[in-house]
């Protein structure tokens, strides 16, 4: 097992801060033994925008209350419509489905 160099941490409130370190050659592994390199880092990172974006998560507090799963719609559109609402929300820094839902809701309460 490689050694880190302690020299490339400075203590800051709350624990250490990693200042630079060179994960192609640090010897670092996951739990499941896969290496742990520059570029799978940066895959790991481009995965995790993806899929959690505007920082949603996943199985997140359920909307019904109660702990029971919420009540799911899907809706067919046309490309030009889906496009417009992804620009809609995208405007909003929002996901599709929170503009969508406020949408609906705002509609449903005139």
């Amino acid at each position: 097992m490689t050694e880190i160099d302690a020299t490339k941490y400075r203590i800051i409130p709350g624990g250490y801060q990693v200042i630079d370190i060179d994960l192609d050659s640090a010897g670092l592994h996951t739990l499941s033994s896969d290496p742990i390199t520059e570029e799978s880092c940066h895959e790991a990172s481009l995965d995790a925008e993806r899929k959690y974006r505007a920082g949603l998560i996943p199985g997140g507090k359920s909307l019904s209350g109660g702990g029971k799963h919420s009540p799911r719609f899907q809706v067919i559109l046309g490309e030009n419509t889906a496009e417009q609402v992804r620009e809609a929300a995208h405007q909003e820094h929002m996901s599709v489905s929170k503009w969508l839902r406020r949408t609906v809701e705002e509609k449903l309460a005139a």
